[in-house]
């Protein structure tokens, strides 16, 4: 009997007949429905499980979709709503969702669930797709209704009064919503997501059942995550913590902001290496003095005192301001969408050290580019609009540098493993 390997759960038989039935159901009907869907599945191994309620993709270095047979059956018996649960959960990949948290909580998989569902309905319109989330509405509604679209959508819809009517919109009828947006939804309806709740949401959102590292993702599954995300209109880049798109280069202004000055005036002085290579400035440094008098601080001489033989003259360090070359320091600048409000500041407060910068600086988002003194004055960078830490830890172990200044608002996820140690 073979076995399917699951961090934390029982083993559990692996259904390879109806795996392979499966399988072939799905591969029929999702490249039918998206190409960028086929091309995921090409990297994925499908297989039937009931360790999962409804479906998962296993993270780690074997990356596998499972999905419930019995789910199945009683929820897909078209290839329209099999294709709507697969593309659920591939988009939780192309959203990033699956490596943001170690564990999301309940109000975040139903933030997250929301906006995936919002956005497959609007790709594809017809009912015999959205039927598929219709038909997992509980009665009363409430939050959870904003997880299908509304009853005549998209001809004639009819949206409910107040805030959440509002929210509904905006998810099936305008440019979406944040994650945050709707979690300032569910404050303002004093509404709270409870675990209990998770069962009305699709998809495995427990990263120890789906197994391996919730910072982790096959490198070519990830490689074609993002060749996917770069090219893909339909997903509104959002910025921070995702997959970002296209590099393009952005440009910024520059606002004076005296305390980050000072801020990046003493992480310089306190990281900066490679003396001698900066501008020339005064600086406090010790030089040894003789005085006539005796002092604690000059062990020798005191030896001598206490043998009979003091000396004439003693020791003495003290501190002299002198002329010397400041060091320098490697940066790495956060330019994700996440940091757009703060970089005129952020380049204001580097320019304003600029001798103290080893040039290049490195701009990062989910890739590292250079960008010049010249380039920086004029505000320009490079990025994807995205955040993904790992390509700081990479490139820092490629150029061999053991000491930079990160610049970031801190929204750049998990970094975990060999990435985690070079950082270190």
């Amino acid at each position: 009997m073979n076995t399917h390997e699951h961090a934390g759960l029982p083993l559990a038989p692996r259904l390879d007949g109806e795996s392979r039935e499966l399988a072939a159901r799905i591969h029929a009907c999702a490249p039918l429905r998206h190409p960028a869907f086929g091309s995921l599945l090409g990297l994925l191994a499908i297989e039937a499980s009931t360790d999962v309620r409804t479906a998962a993709v296993t993270l780690g270095s074997r990356s596998r979709l499972l999905v419930n047979p019995q789910f199945v059956a009683e929820r897909c018996r078209t290839q329209e709503h099999l294709a709507m649960l697969v593309m659920h959960e591939l988009y939780h990949l192309l959203l990033g969702h699956t490596r943001l948290y170690r564990r999301a909580t309940p109000r975040q998989n139903w933030a997250f669930d929301c906006i995936i569902n919002a956005q497959l309905c609007r790709l594809f319109p017809a009912p015999a797709c959205t039927s598929f989330f219709q038909q997992g509405v509980p009665p009363d509604g409430g939050p959870f209704a904003l997880l299908a679209p509304p009853p005549g959508w998209p001809h004639r819809p009819r949206y409910a009064g107040g805030p959440l009517g509002a929210a509904h919109r905006r998810l099936y009828d305008s440019d979406s919503m944040t994650t945050e947006e709707l979690f300032d939804l569910l404050d303002a309806l004093a509404t709270e997501i409870l675990p209990e709740h998770l069962g009305l949401l699709l998809g495995q959102h427990d990263p120890e059942a789906e197994g391996g590292d919730p910072c982790s993702l096959h490198p070519d599954l990830l490689a074609e995550v993002r060749r996917l995300v770069a090219r893909w209109p339909m997903v509104t880049q959002r910025g921070g913590r995702d997959d970002g798109g296209a590099c393009a280069q952005h440009e910024h202004g520059r606002a004076r902001h005296d305390p980050l000055r000072r801020a990046v005036a003493r992480l310089v002085a306190r990281l900066a290496t490679d003396q001698g290579a900066g501008q020339p400035r005064r600086a406090a440094r010790e030089v040894e003095s003789l005085l006539p008098w005796a002092q604690t601080g000059d062990r020798r001489g005191r030896v001598l005192a206490a043998a009979g033989h003091a000396p004439l003259l003693w020791r003495r360090p003290m501190a002299a301001r002198s002329w010397q070359r400041a060091g320098q320091v490697t940066v790495y600048l956060d330019v994700s969408g996440s940091m757009h409000p703060y970089l005129p500041a952020a380049l204001d407060g580097l320019l304003h050290h600029a001798s103290s910068v080893r040039w290049p600086l490195w701009a990062f988002s989910t890739e590292v580019h250079a960008a010049t003194l010249a380039e920086l004055r004029h505000g320009r960078v490079h990025g994807t609009g995205g955040t993904d830490l790992r390509c700081v830890a990479r490139h820092l172990a490629q150029v061999r540098t053991r000491r930079a200044l990160i610049v970031t608002d801190g929204d750049v996820g998990r970094v975990c493993g060999r990435d985690a140690e070079a950082l270190r």
